[in-house]
């Protein structure tokens, strides 16, 4: 019985081996390939995927990989902040040659959108300031894009809208405690601050808590080097002198853009930009 057995399997080997292996109609190559079993004196026919099928599975991969990308920007921009009027906005669309200042800051910022890692890893920030219609909003809208469309996570935001979920914070029942908040603030990897210097503090209770806020928020990025963009319709020095912000919180704001501070000169451009500005 058992060499009746072994003349079976093998017969069903021989057969195997004489067998032709499967090939694709469309590329040409096999589809099947031999598979021998020593041990157990076993041959199997098993398959392989061909040219064709490797190239649908990538192209099936790729498409797999871009919706994922796609639905963490996505992500990444409902936490941004971002305005409507600026979702859109982005350094190919940008028109430039109306005005050299905004030239200048666009490039730099085009530049340091393209050397992301680099100066994610070293903490560099920039300062763009100037009169309203400027273009500075614009701009930073621009980068906040360019870094999503990257998959970085930003957040771009101003004083106000931070006071305002700080203060909920307060509220019984809130899902988000005061430190939570702070830390997601401290831990993005790149902070847009927007419109600094629209409140005025004029040392009242009020604007010791906005005081303290603002620079415990700043100090947080100083001391993490985490990369924090500013947007201002002042100087520096007259974000102490006009607008009465603590001379340490403006320190380090200098600190942490040295050598990429901004201003925006000339006319408005919303007049030239109407649609993107």
């Amino acid at each position: 019985m058992e060499a009746i057995a072994s003349k079976n399997q093998g017969k069903f080997a021989q057969n195997i081996r004489n067998r032709e292996l499967e090939i694709c109609k469309i590329c040409g190559e096999p589809t099947q390939y031999l598979v021998n079993i020593p041990l157990m004196n076993k041959q199997f026919l098993a398959h392989i995927n061909c040219r064709c099928e490797r190239e649908k599975l990538e192209i099936q991969r790729e498409n797999e990989l871009k919706q994922e990308k796609l639905s963490k920007i996505a992500e990444l921009k409902n936490l941004s902040l971002i305005s409507k009027r600026y979702e859109n906005v982005s350094l190919e669309n940008t028109q430039t040659g109306h005005n050299s200042s905004f030239d200048k800051a666009f490039e730099r910022c085009k530049r340091y959108c393209e050397n992301h890692q680099k100066v994610y890893e070293n903490g560099n920030g920039i300062y763009l300031f100037g009169a309203k219609g400027s273009g500075k909003t614009h701009v930073t809208a621009c980068i906040a894009n360019e870094l999503l469309k990257k998959c970085v996570p930003v957040l771009l935001t101003n004083l106000f809208e931070i006071s305002k979920a700080v203060k909920s914070t307060f509220q019984n029942g809130f899902h988000e405690s005061e430190q939570e908040f702070f830390e997601r603030f401290e831990k993005v990897s790149f902070l847009i601050f927007d419109d600094l210097g629209v409140e005025t503090f004029t040392k009242n209770d009020r604007d010791t808590w906005l005081q303290t806020l603002l620079f415990d928020l700043i100090n947080r990025r100083y001391n993490a080097k985490k990369p924090t963009i500013f947007s201002s319709n002042y100087s520096l020095n007259e974000l102490v002198n006009l607008r009465g912000i603590s001379d340490r919180t403006v320190d380090r704001i200098s600190e942490m853009t040295s050598g990429a501070v901004f201003k925006f000169d000339g006319e408005s451009m919303r007049s030239k930009f109407k649609n993107i500005i």
